[in-house]
């Protein structure tokens, strides 16, 4: 299973220096609607979960996406 760092890294096209939980879509250029969407479904099919298009629509950072994994059961 892919790390939650690796997933942000291969969906959302940042290095991994540079992944930190304040990141929004307005700091990162490669994260539009699309690849959102996309990262999403990956951190679900990784982890086994499934968000609710609220959560997903409620998540502005990567710290608030941690948060919804956690709150799932997900060791992140």
């Amino acid at each position: 299973m892919k790390d939650f760092d690796a997933i942000v890294e291969s969906e959302l096209m940042i290095p991994k220096e540079s992944i930190r939980d304040e990141l929004t879509p307005k700091d990162v250029p490669h994260w539009d609607s699309m690849s959102y969407l996309l990262f999403i479904a990956e951190l679900e099919r990784q982890y086994g979960v499934s968000f609710t298009m609220d959560e997903v629509l409620g998540a502005s950072s990567l710290g608030s996406v941690k948060e919804l994994l956690r709150a799932k059961g997900a060791s992140v």
